[in-house]
């Protein structure tokens, strides 16, 4: 009887395990984009739109390499 129950269990937790979540059916389409020298992150995903300064540890905005600000 243990046994049958040990294998049940097993297998309900199993079975549960084929539906992939709704947080991982959603693709997130984030860019960076370089405005005025700071980095922008641009989220164009399921609801399109969304802009954030990308920021590091110390909370400061990354700034954008020379070569990819215009003159």
């Amino acid at each position: 009887m243990k046994k049958a129950i040990f294998i049940l269990t097993a297998l309900c937790t199993v079975a549960g395990c084929d539906r992939a979540t709704p947080q991982a059916a959603i693709k997130a389409d984030i860019n960076e984009v370089c405005i005025s020298g700071v980095v922008y992150l641009v989220y164009s995903g399921y609801s399109q739109g969304g802009i954030t300064p990308k920021v590091n540890a110390d909370f400061y905005p990354y700034t954008c390499p020379q070569q990819a600000i215009p003159n």
